[in-house]
């Protein structure tokens, strides 16, 4: 349906546009901050701080359980960089795009690295986590060749560490979950909208027994 025709439709009924006009001054939408999202094309909170580009309801479980002992790796960066790093003690992140890493890096929090890494399919990027030699309690799995990602970021976890993966609904990232449960992984999704967005999707906690997280 045409935007032109959503309009018309909208103005026909007019019950369900007082009600959508409503949202902007109270409830759920206005108290996210999801208008400021959409608004500024970015994922922020009501008052205007960086939040990740994944579910409201994986947000408002993250920042309950990450701590000050919790390093993060992220595969992708942006909002999301200075979310993990206001909760958590240390967050490293790949990007492939050098102009929004150059951008990011400007202004990045004390705790946070990131590292350009050029994208290539089952190649470099997807296995910085491993060759950087380092362990990591959460991996975040939200930026491209996700499946290989989640492949890689097995061999780079603490013993109690979880992947994350934005997006888990979509069948093409069906295969990297299906590699995390055959290691014995447990999935938990997080359902519902995200910042600016009006459509249903998922972001998945992979955990096994006795994780950092306490699931």
């Amino acid at each position: 349906m045409s935007n032109f025709s959503t309009i018309l439709e909208l103005l026909a009924r007019p019950a369900r546009l007082r009600s959508i006009l409503s949202f902007n001054k109270k409830g759920y939408l206005k108290e996210i901050g999801w208008f400021a999202s959409a608004e500024s094309r970015s994922p922020v909170d009501k008052y205007g701080s960086p939040i990740p580009w994944v579910t409201y309801s994986f947000i408002d479980f993250i920042k309950e359980r990450l701590t000050k002992e919790h390093s993060v790796f992220e595969f992708g960066s942006g909002n999301s960089t200075h979310f993990y790093a206001k909760y958590a003690g240390r967050v490293v992140s790949v990007e492939h795009d050098r102009a929004w890493f150059d951008k990011i890096q400007d202004g990045k929090a004390a705790n946070s690295e990131l590292v350009f890494t050029e994208l290539k399919t089952d190649g470099d990027y997807c296995r910085v986590p491993v060759t950087r030699g380092e362990k990591y309690d959460i991996i975040i799995v939200d930026g491209r060749d996700r499946v290989n990602c989640c492949k890689q970021a097995v061999d780079a976890l603490t013993p109690s560490g979880v992947v994350v993966l934005d997006d888990s609904e979509r069948d093409f990232y069906s295969e990297g979950v299906n590699f995390l449960k055959d290691r014995g992984f447990k999935q938990l999704p997080f359902s519902g909208i995200s910042p600016g967005l009006f459509y249903p999707k998922a972001t998945s906690v992979f955990y096994r027994a006795d994780n950092c997280l306490g699931i």
